[in-house]
Parts: C-alpha cells; sequence; structure tokens
C-alpha cells in the first residue's frame, strides 16, 4: 500500500507531501487541479522517463520521493532486494526516491541504498498497476505470476536453494568444457608431434656429432676472416 509521497519543484509543485489511509483513497478536482501531476510523479519514482521540462522553473533539479507498506508483500520482495544488493525493508516499509536534473541526469534509490533506473521500475511492477488504456499490469508478466505463486506457497527457500544449485551446475558445467579440449583439433597436434618425432628419428642423429659440427664451424669461422 501507497502510505506517502512527498513532491518537489515537478510542474507547478514546489513541495508537496501527501499522507494516504488505509483502504480506498479517491483523489477528485476539475480539470487543471494538479491530478495529473500526482499520478505523474508516481510514474517517475516507479521507473518511468523523465521528462525535463517538467522541472518547475527557477529549479534545476526534481525530486519524487514514495513510501509503501510491504508487509504482505514482504516475502518475494526480499529476496529480489537482496539478489541486486539493496538495503531490506524495515518495519515493512519500502523507500523509493528519484531525482533528476535539467542537465539530464538520474538518481535513484531504494531503501537509501542507488539502484539502475532499470532495477526501480522493476520494483514499481512489483508495487502498482495503473490503469489505462495503453498501461500495462504486472499480471501480465509470467515472471511477477510465478513469484506470486510461490510466495502463496511459502516456497521462497526452496526456490532460493534451487536457484543456487542451479548456478553451481552451470560453474561445473562451464570449468567442465574449459578443461575438454576440442577433438579435431587434439588431432592435429598429435599427427604434428607424430610427424616431428619421425624427422628426428630418421635424421639418424649422434650426440658425438656436435663436437665435429663446432670444430667445423669454428675452422670455417677462422677460414673467412683469412680471406
Amino acid at each position: 500500500m501507497l502510505d506517502t509521497v512527498r513532491i518537489r519543484n515537478l510542474a507547478l509543485v514546489t513541495d508537496l507531501t501527501l499522507d494516504l489511509g488505509p483502504g480506498y483513497n479517491a483523489i477528485s478536482g476539475e480539470t487543471g487541479a494538479g491530478k495529473s501531476i500526482l499520478i505523474g510523479a508516481l510514474n517517475l519514482v516507479l521507473g518511468e522517463r523523465a521528462d525535463r521540462t517538467l522541472i518547475r522553473a527557477e529549479a534545476d533539479q526534481c525530486t519524487v520521493e514514495a513510501a509503501f507498506d510491504v508487509m504482505k508483500l514482504d516475502a518475494p520482495l526480499a529476496g529480489f532486494l537482496e539478489e541486486h544488493g539493496l538495503e531490506p525493508c524495515e518495519e515493512g516499509q519500502l523507500l523509493l526516491k528519484r531525482t533528476f536534473t535539467a542537465a539530464g541526469s538520474n538518481r535513484q534509490f531504494v531503501n537509501g541504498s542507488a539502484t539502475t533506473l532499470a532495477v526501480l521500475k522493476e520494483i514499481g511492477e512489483w508495487l502498482v498497476d495503473v490503469h489505462g488504456a495503453h498501461d500495462h499490469q504486472s499480471l501480465l508478466h509470467p515472471a511477477r505470476q510465478l513469484a506470486i505463486l510461490d510466495a502463496f506457497g511459502n516456497l521462497q527457500n526452496p526456490r532460493t536453494a534451487f536457484t543456487a544449485l542451479l548456478q553451481r551446475r552451470n560453474e561445473i558445467e562451464q570449468a567442465k568444457a574449459d578443461l575438454v579440449v576440442d577433438e579435431a583439433t587434439y588431432a592435429q597436434q598429435l599427427d604434428l608431434l607424430r610427424f616431428q618425432v619421425k624427422e628426428i628419428t630418421d635424421a639418424s642423429l649422434d650426440p658425438a656429432e656436435e663436437k665435429t659440427l663446432e670444430a667445423d664451424y669454428q675452422r670455417s669461422s677462422n677460414a673467412a676472416r683469412l680471406l
């Protein structure tokens, strides 16, 4: 559940904090009252594309923060946060923050940990469904369906253990592949070694012949200097 939204320097908003109560909340107003600004701010903190033209005039950056009560979602979400190196939720509260500047830089945080926009957007899909003509819903994602089903069956720990074993298996398979020599390459190397051994054998080399060759070399060198 969305508990709090804070908006700073977005469109006409200088600094606004909106606290939402449990259950159903309705925000109404005439056209131009600012309802779309609130929805836009929520989309921003959930990872949607930022439009720099929405930064309030005379401000150089815009910030949106949101606090979510994720007590009922804590089990599947906790594994996701750990997987991406993010701080866990404290007392069931998930804190999101998004800042972007007129210069085009973006910064986003989850529970105080810096993260990527892609991760922020994926977390947003856990939290909110925006129902509109062209907006997607998280239940359309097979991966999200599986995570929810695992959470319902209390299968997070077996799933984590299975994932670790699968990763280890893949590592072993890769190590095995690195050790296996390509058969064609092995055959070529073996043929080359056999050919080299045969040439050495056919040459009938005499170890004592080295001294004779050295003496011949010295005589030839001296003869060249005398000439």
